[in-house]
């Protein structure tokens, strides 16, 4: 029951900072609130707001890191595999396009966000080293399939994966000068950029 209660004030938190609520101004009664809990019961289960806020985004980057390794271990070829990985992404930008702000740093945030990051910061080499073999993973599968010559040096492979999810990335901040790109032919354009980073590794 406990587990329940913290993933559901987890959730709770993700969605007012997706809903553009500064981390700064959420409240625990807000999340409270979110939850249809009281906020005796929050306290029960979390020392401090700043710790529910890194708890929460520690749990959304490791459930990311779940559905990641998942899609890449279905007997999908690579293509369909990236494809998948890359609807995903722009699944989570539409739906969380402010998930992310927590990285920004403004004055008046400034202390509660040196906060969350120093208690996220015990999990970070738990969660980099997950996400690492998890994008590993997806470039073997791309060799296995002759798609790539041979496996490149680890930061090669790492920038080749970064790169072409940029372009979903970019494509999703809705810059009207890429405006009439549909979804697809960005899948398309992010899938070929990779072969290509990756086929002509030794002369970058």
């Amino acid at each position: 029951m406990s587990r329940e209660k913290k993933e559901i004030l987890y959730n709770a938190t993700l969605s007012l900072i997706a809903e553009n609520h500064q981390i700064g101004s959420i409240k625990v009664a807000d999340i409270a609130l979110k939850a249809n809990m009281g906020k005796s019961t929050v306290y029960e289960y979390f020392d401090s707001k700043e710790q529910l806020i890194a708890e929460s985004l520690i749990y959304m980057f490791k459930k990311g890191i779940e559905a990641f390794e998942q899609i890449v271990a279905e007997s999908k070829d690579f293509k369909e595999t990236f494809f998948i990985l890359l609807d995903n992404l722009a699944h989570c930008l539409d739906k969380n396009r402010r998930m992310l702000d927590y990285m920004t740093m403004n004055e008046c945030n400034i202390a509660i966000h040196q906060t969350v990051k120093s208690i996220m910061s015990e999990k970070f080499e738990e969660l980099r080293t997950a996400y690492f073999q998890a994008v590993e993973k997806l470039v073997d599968k791309s060799i296995a399939e002759g798609l790539i010559k041979e496996k490149p040096a680890k930061f090669d492979w790492y920038m080749a994966v970064v790169n072409s999810m940029t372009y979903m990335f970019i494509h999703k901040q809705n810059f009207p000068e890429f405006n009439h790109l549909t979804d697809d032919e960005v899948k398309e354009k992010a899938y070929l950029a990779f072969l290509k980073i990756l086929n002509n590794s030794d002369k970058i």
